[in-house]
């Protein structure tokens, strides 16, 4: 057990770091994707937490083998893993640009209907248990079917591009849900309780896989948050880092097509960005100072605004 708390404490850490960065990077940058992505973590922080429950409310019961397919906390944990999995998919919505509510909002709310069923009609205490927490796995998995639906159907390419640029998460995160499933096919169908010692019977609520699953995705939070901070410097800034350059060429497209920039003005505006004066973009592009001085011009009345500050400013808003 001393073991599991020390575990616990440092995933609920972890958690909490990914939700204020994510608070941080939404406060400079105003973009809800970091606030959908910080409401998530703190509602699964809250989840993570329901273990400890017991020990503050009954902490002289003893629980035997019999306990360990008891659905701990069920309503709390829907609420719980629902405004999690909730949040997390509106960031996923927000990011691949997904507006409309019945996409939205309906995978979450029948998943919240199914596990209040399966509580209420199961009567096997082991079957319920392994349904109650198995449709967390199923809900995720729907959730990547839309993404990938969204992907193979979008006649947009830029929605595509800036898809397939996290394919390799997408495909992690199909195969760590899947781990969850046999995890829980594991634990709550073949493991024999009678084997661990009295006070264990939280090991059927506990998914390691799902906790490594929501480590992932923490990670993925990080990252765009700290390239997000990193950007929102009052000033422009300089250099060829990679990760800034990632994160324009995903954006550009979508940005230029909004405000009709042609292409060479979309190549001037990345450059720009990428914290270039005038010379040293005409010398990228193989242009005069004049004629690039000329597409700033176009690229700010484009946009409606008076300086490079504003237009980036714009640019990282989106």
């Amino acid at each position: 057990m001393t073991l599991l708390f020390y575990y616990t404490l440092l995933i609920m850490f972890f958690y909490t770091i990914v939700a204020a960065t994510s608070l941080s990077a939404f406060y400079v940058s105003h973009r809800r994707t970091f606030l959908y992505a910080t409401l998530g973590f703190t509602f699964y922080f809250f989840d993570v937490s329901l273990v400890f429950k017991d020990n503050f409310i009954t902490p002289d019961a003893v629980f035997e083998a019999a306990s360990f397919y008891d659905v701990g906390h069920p309503y709390t944990s829907i609420i719980t893993g629902g405004g999690a999995f909730l949040f997390l998919w509106l960031a996923a919505c927000r990011y691949c640009r997904e507006e409309r509510p019945v996409v939205r909002f309906a995978p979450v709310a029948l998943w919240a209907a199914l596990s209040l069923a399966a509580y209420q009609l199961i009567e096997n205490p082991q079957w319920r248990e392994f349904v109650y927490y198995n449709l967390r796995a199923v809900l995720q998995l729907l959730c990547y079917a839309l993404l990938a639906w969204w992907y193979t159907h979008s006649p947009d390419p830029e929605r595509r591009s800036v898809m397939k640029s996290h394919r390799t998460a997408f495909f992690w995160a199909i195969g760590l849900t899947c781990g969850i499933i046999l995890e829980n096919v594991y634990v709550q169908l073949i493991f024999d309780p009678g084997s661990i010692p009295r006070g264990m019977w939280v090991l059927a609520e506990r998914s390691p896989m799902e906790n490594l699953l929501f480590i992932c995705y923490g990670l993925a939070v990080l990252r765009g948050a700290s390239v997000s901070l990193q950007l929102r410097a009052r000033e422009l800034p300089e250099g060829d880092d990679p990760l800034l350059a990632e994160s324009i060429d995903r954006l550009l497209p979508l940005y230029s097509r909004t405000y009709d920039l042609s292409k060479r003005e979309e190549e001037v505006l990345r450059h720009a960005l990428m914290g270039k004066d005038n010379q040293n973009i005409a010398s990228a592009l193989t242009l005069s100072a004049g004629t690039v001085k000329v597409h700033m011009h176009n690229i700010l009345k484009k946009t409606g605004h008076a300086n490079r500050a504003e237009l980036a400013a714009d640019f990282w808003e989106r």
